[in-house]
């Protein structure tokens, strides 16, 4: 199982993350890497242009016609790159599904939170969309249909094996919706 997170234990201690006794998180995880993947590239050719002209400039301004402090201008192409790619990744790293046993969590934020609640027992249906480029790198949107809640439809976007997720949910809601031997009827 392709998990995102570092382990379900050290999740299930998360402050935000409010299991009940003997529940147990099923899957968690984050949009597919591979939706970062471009920006993250932009920043870094952005940063070594930075670099680059830096020290191409440094090499042809000797100081006699132009101040030679100008040579140092493209490092803000430098700092830049750095922030689209920490921007970035802070933007992806804040972003987080989980599926426990009982419930269905998605968390927003790093320092501030937000995070949606949907009990199992409130899921009408699930699928999953993916575009043709989406099938072949292996990632796509799972929505999640609710009934009788405050919330919209949940949908976990870009999450990598989109199909595994779907089967994971689908197959905690049979099991929720299954009379137990010692259900009362």
């Amino acid at each position: 199982m392709e998990e995102t997170h570092e382990s379900y234990d050290d999740l299930a201690a998360a402050d935000w993350l409010h299991l009940t006794d003997g529940e147990q998180v099923q899957w968690a995880g984050r949009p597919s890497w591979l939706t970062i993947a471009a920006s993250v590239a932009f920043g870094i050719g952005l940063a070594v242009l930075g670099i680059v002209l830096t020290v191409w400039l440094s090499g042809v301004i000797t100081g006699e016609t132009v101040p030679s402090w100008v040579a140092y201008l493209p490092l803000v192409l430098v700092l830049a790159g750095v922030g689209q790619v920490g921007a970035t990744y802070l933007n992806w790293l804040r972003l987080l599904y989980v599926i426990t046993d009982e419930e269905i969590y998605v968390k927003h934020g790093l320092i501030s939170r937000d995070v949606t609640q949907v009990r199992l027992d409130r899921v009408q249906n699930t699928g999953y969309n993916q575009s043709a480029l989406e099938r072949a790198l292996s990632f796509g949107d799972v929505v999640v249909y609710t009934a009788g809640t405050s919330t919209d439809d949940v949908t976990f976007r870009s999450v990598p094996n989109p199909e595994r997720v779907k089967r994971t949910l689908t197959h905690l809601l049979s099991e929720s919706r299954t009379p137990q031997p010692n259900d009362d009827l």
